[in-house]
């Protein structure tokens, strides 16, 4: 009976613990399943987050380095316009430049006639079906995707920047993209099995495609199968209508669903695609779901201990996903950075202090080296001011030997440092640094162009890959600022004597009107025979003397201030405290011409006797010519002798309208000229850098240069009562009649002006002249 009551007791104890087991199986099983749905949905949600994150990234680099390059070709069509030639002798300094683009891999020059001239003109083929005419008519914009005419399958996008001067389109500068190095461009830093498409939204025809080994069209997206809870006709619909999107559909290619995010690019009508096979996305959940399927089978301890395993081999992974988006992001964000730092080299310091809080490092610094050694020391942090001298190779020259031999440097504590014996590890002690790590930058043609380290690291790194995978946008900002620096020298610098050029030399003028001070001095210089010379032993000749006139000149008044205005004339400006110092430098000069075998005119003036700056510059300019004609006196040149009557001449007649200036007007007028009415030319007395610009575009014509400032200046509001003066006639009637005719009109910076009209003291039967006058109201 008690064995019968035991054996019951058991068995409803055995019952008991099968209902737990079973209970425990169905728990661990629903548990699993809910927990296998959950990681599932996570890691898809995961999943489209850095898949949206990088097609965000993707596409701001697309769009980034489409309108650098389009940049780059604008800025050569405003240097060859400058330049006032559309090649034949720049031609290869202007391919060259292709180099400096980032997706460019040639630029072709069009001419209207339908000559093309490209570095490799092997290209040039391709481009016979391009319609200049309808090309130049879009200005400057990217092509679609356009197939090589003998090549099928192999295709190539195309910038187009028409080349413009005077508002006339004189030629085309293509610039080509092989879609086959773009691809590689751009699928060869993803991940093996991630994807990457590149696509017309308006054609469907793709641009990128690293699925395919053809580029296909969208339409073969109509009959993919989606996964359950997409659709391909809102796909079509978003990619159709250019809006972001994500999908997962089949793929016959791998036979797997493709979690897929779309992203329009902002250039054009592309839709940029990344997506990953479903293996590696759902691939930690099976992992999970297996591992959850046998685990019934123990008991509930072990189970515990394996979902603690479980959890934390979860928060392992996401913790390496998020190390790696945000290296990713690093990186991305330090070359977006740095890609304007040929502009604002200021970014430089900004990508230190994100790799100085990437490496915890109290310091970060980068090294640009040159010919002759450190160039350029950026640093950030740090309040020693040791550590902000332009230390280089000569101060630490084992160092920078084993960099380059090793490829990297990395010491952590002052016995590591002791144990090598250098006296350079002391002087980084005495600068405060106790840790140090960096790497060599080099250029694409593997040059040593500069260094780039932290300095006192919070934490140890056992290899320097933090800054190995920026390196190259460090190597390409210093190859964009040398690219840089050398276009804005071209607009800058007479490219035969290297002096500042006469655009420099407009612009300046400006800022020295404000000079106040009685020392300053303008130098007018006038490089005499230049003509005969040419004439003589040829340009080659010519060109040796302004070159030996630019360095002496230079040498005498510095570079700064010194100007090539013209073919054989030099201007330069100068502070002194007495004008025999200045008298002394010009004498020195001339000395030093004549000793190669030349001979210069010399003229000077002050702003204690002309205090306007274009009075001075040309009582400069007045004085050189009176030193001109003495020199061919007294050579005998009689030739000379004429023309330097007429120089005179005409310039007495400006000093003469300089005097009728100071009689009448003031100096708080914007522009003064003395205006014919019968045949529409003019004289200045003050002229503006704008109305200078519009003077000569307009051929000398006073009323076409009055129409061209109109159009810019003055509101639309005044413009027709302004174009009414244009009438001479009426003008003329008008003042003959005593009236002096006057208009009140504004400009689009809200300034008011008043245009005022008068009669020339000498108006009369041979004369008809009248004084045009802008005062700022």
């Amino acid at each position: 009976m008690g064995n019968k009551k035991s054996s019951e007791i058991n068995k409803r104890k055995y019952r008991r613990y099968f209902i737990m087991a079973l209970s425990l199986a169905i728990c661990l099983s629903a548990v699993s399943a809910i927990a296998t749905k959950a990681i599932s949905d996570l890691a898809v949600s995961s999943c489209f987050r850095e898949l949206q994150d990088s097609t965000v990234q993707y596409a701001a680099d697309i769009r980034t380095n489409i309108e650098y390059d389009l940049k780059l070709l604008e800025v050569i069509a405003d240097n060859m316009t400058k330049q006032n030639t559309l090649l034949p002798g720049e031609k290869k300094e202007l391919f060259t430049l292709s180099k400096a683009g980032i997706l460019l891999d040639e630029i072709v020059l069009i001419l209207p006639d339908g000559r093309m001239y490209a570095d490799d003109e092997a290209c040039l083929e391709q481009l016979k079906a391009v319609s200049y005419t309808e090309e130049a008519a879009a200005g400057a914009h990217v092509s679609g995707r356009i197939e090589d005419r003998e090549k099928p399958g192999k295709f190539y996008l195309y910038y187009f920047v028409p080349v413009v001067k005077d508002g006339e389109t004189k030629g085309l500068l293509c610039g080509i993209i092989d879609l086959d190095t773009l691809k590689q461009r751009y699928t060869g830093q993803l991940a093996e099995e991630t994807s990457f498409q590149l696509l017309e939204s308006g054609s469907g025809a793709f641009l990128i495609d690293s699925i395919h080994s053809e580029l296909g069209n969208k339409v073969n997206f109509r009959n993919r199968t989606a996964k359950k809870g997409y659709g391909m006709e809102q796909v079509m619909e978003d990619i159709e209508g250019g809006n972001p999107g994500k999908t997962a559909f089949f793929s016959r290619s791998k036979q797997e669903y493709i979690y897929c995010v779309y992203e329009p690019v902002g250039i054009n009508d592309w839709m940029i695609m990344l997506g990953q096979p479903e293996n590696i996305v759902l691939g930690d959940a099976e992992n999970i779901r297996f591992i959850l399927r046998h685990f019934i089978i123990f008991e509930t301890t072990v189970f515990l201990l394996y979902l603690l395993f479980v959890f934390w081999e979860i928060r392992k992974t996401f913790r390496e996903r998020e190390k790696e988006l945000g290296r990713v992001q690093y990186i991305l964000k330090i070359e977006e950075i740095l890609f304007n730092a040929a502009r604002s080299t200021e970014r430089i310091g900004e990508a230190l202090s994100i790799i100085a809080k990437k490496h915890s490092a109290q310091y970060a610094f980068f090294i640009i080296y040159n010919e002759n050694g450190t160039e350029k020391m950026y640093t950030w942090g740090g309040t020693a001011q040791d550590v902000k001298d332009p230390y280089g190779k000569e101060d630490f020259p084992v160092l920078c030997s084993r960099l380059l031999c090793q490829g990297r440097i990395i010491y952590y504590d002052k016995k590591e440092m002791d144990a090598e014996g250098v006296a350079e590890y002391q002087k980084l002690r005495q600068l405060g640094i106790s840790s140090l790590m960096s790497i060599p930058v080099d250029d694409p043609d593997h040059a040593h162009i500069g260094t780039l380290g932290v300095a006192n690291m919070g934490q140890r790194f056992s290899s320097t890959e933090l800054l190995d995978c920026v390196m190259l946008s460090f190597s390409m900002a210093v190859k964009n600022i040398i690219s840089f620096r050398e276009a804005e020298e071209m607009g800058i610098r007479d490219k035969l004597t290297g002096l500042k050029n006469r655009n420099s030399y407009q612009s300046a003028l400006e800022s020295y009107e404000n000079n106040t001070d009685s020392n300053f001095f303008c130098i007018y210089v006038d490089a005499d025979g230049l003509h005969d010379i040419n004439n003589q032993y040829g340009h080659e000749a010519g060109d040796n003397l302004l070159k030996t006139v630019a360095k002496v000149i230079k040498e005498e008044f510095g570079d700064e201030d010194t100007y090539r205005i013209g073919g054989d004339e030099f201007v330069a400006f100068c502070n002194a405290p007495a004008s025999g110092q200045v008298k002394q430098k010009i004498r020195n000069a001339k000395k030093r011409i004549e000793e190669k075998g030349y001979h210069i005119s010399v003229g000077m003036e002050s702003m204690k006797n002309k205090p306007f700056i274009y009075e001075m510059v040309k009582q400069a300019e007045r004085n050189m010519f009176e030193a001109k004609r003495s020199y061919h006196e007294d050579t005998g040149d009689i030739q000379n002798i004429r023309g330097m009557n007429r120089k005179l001449e005409k310039t007495l007649m400006e000093k003469r309208d300089l005097d009728v200036f100071r009689s009448v007007l003031s100096s708080k007028y914007l522009g003064v000229y003395i205006v014919d009415l019968k045949i529409d030319t003019f004289r200045y007395i003050y002229i503006p850098s704008y109305f200078d610009a519009a003077a000569e575009q307009s051929g000398g014509k006073f009323s076409e240069a009055v129409k061209i400032y109109v159009e810019t200046f003055v509101l639309e509001e005044y413009r027709q009562p302004f174009l009414k003066l244009l009438d001479y006639d009426n003008v003329e009637k008008r003042l003959n009649g005593g009236e002096e005719p006057e208009l009140l009109y504004r400009r689009p910076d809200g300034v008011e002006i008043m245009l005022k009209i008068y009669l020339s003291p000498e108006y009369g039967e041979d004369c008809w002249e009248s004084i045009w006058t802008f005062e700022k109201v």
